[in-house]
């Protein structure tokens, strides 16, 4: 039922005008910013993402921090950016913080009766996850072209309307697919490419069955090749905590090496994973698409992390798989320090190597490359 005050709370119905009346915004368009209302609205139609290869909605699975609704930034066709008059939506949601904005998000659920206005559910304020603020990832259109978006990853900040219909679909198949994109950082909003050299061209999404055989037991997910994440985002005033200093760490380091691969001519990037039954995305760290190589870096080479990196890589291995690589990729795991040495040991029991950062500067393991 659509009412008429002006106090909007999670779970309330309106049209848009009643919205823009309380917070402001365009009359059109998914994301909507208000300077005089300190707002940035986010609208959401299912039935428009849908057909444009995407959903917008909560993940099922929740973190140790709780949920996340996952928002596609702006751009209906095409890759999207952060970068000129295009990108204003999406830097308006990265930027949302620093200019003292509230993120709004309200899905799209009915229409007037007897007209054709669209009335939205109010679902909450909310902040970007800022030790994964967004992710970038390859949808299939309506058009049939592949594409590049930006994928938002909110946390509710109060009281907010979690419903059933709003769960983003659980994956369902397995595709396979070489994925260029490009880096963006929060800081710069737009650099070089994070690959070296021409990747293939996007294929159509290979099913199972086309696979080797090797690759069968990984029949119940999906692959997809991306460029590493933005390894220096903007953290928020709350990134002050032990989680976050990790993060940055993690996020230099990995750039760091990242870098020097690219020096020595490899192309590198990162994959993302989708496992069947899940509605969240897995992404590795960093890989080398030229060797074959995966990493999963650390911000620290303390031994509860490398354990942990170890049962990362692991895991995520048992997916990473190209068209000219169908076996399973050389692990490496990589680090800030030389670790412990029984971790060398406990790591080759597993047929995982580790890549670590000197006191110098330099980069000390059997798979760095020489220039």
């Amino acid at each position: 039922m659509v009412t008429h005050t002006h106090a909007i709370v999670p779970g309330d119905v309106r049209t848009r005008a009643q919205i823009r009346e309380t917070f402001g915004g365009s009359g059109q368009g998914g994301i909507c910013p208000s300077i005089d209302k300190e707002s940035v609205n986010l609208y959401s139609d299912p039935a428009v993402g849908e057909l444009n290869g995407y959903y917008d909605g909560w993940l099922a699975e929740e973190d140790d921090l709780g949920p996340v609704f996952e928002y596609t930034g702006a751009g209906k066709s095409g890759n999207q950016t952060f970068a000129g008059i295009a990108g204003s939506g999406n830097r308006a949601i990265l930027r949302h913080a620093e200019q003292n904005r509230t993120l709004r998000v309200f899905t799209q659920v009915g229409l007037l009766p007897g007209s054709g206005t669209k009335t939205h559910q109010y679902v909450g304020e909310f902040t970007l996850d800022t030790l994964e603020p967004y992710v970038w990832r390859r949808v299939h259109g309506n058009d049939g072209k592949d594409r590049n978006v930006i994928v938002f990853r909110l946390r509710p900040d109060g009281e907010f309307q979690r419903l059933a219909e709003n769960l983003i679909p659980a994956a369902t198949e397995t595709t396979w697919e070489l994925v260029p994109f490009e880096i963006v950082t929060a800081a710069t909003l737009h650099s070089a490419s994070a690959t070296i050299g021409e990747l293939p061209t996007p294929k159509n999404a290979k099913k199972k069955a086309s696979l080797p055989r090797k690759a069968v037991e990984n029949s119940a997910t999906s692959g997809t090749f991306v460029v590493s994440e933005a390894f220096n985002r903007k953290m928020s005033l709350r990134s002050s905590t032990a989680a976050h200093i990790a993060v940055r760490r993690e996020a230099e380091l990995t750039r760091t090496y990242m870098a020097y691969l690219r020096s020595v001519g490899r192309k590198t990037g990162a994959f993302q994973i989708r496992v069947k039954g899940l509605t969240s995305t897995l992404k590795t760290d960093l890989y080398d698409a030229t060797e074959h190589v995966l990493y999963e870096a650390k911000g620290s080479s303390a031994r509860e992390e490398v354990r942990m990196a170890l049962g990362q890589i692991l895991d995520y291995s048992r997916y990473v798989r190209t068209e000219d690589h169908p076996e399973p990729p050389k692990r490496v795991i990589l680090l800030p320090a030389e670790p412990d040495l029984d971790m060398f040991d406990l790591c080759r029991s597993y047929g995982v190597d580790i890549v670590y950062r000197s006191e110098n500067g330099s980069f000390i393991g059997e798979t760095v490359p020489v220039e």
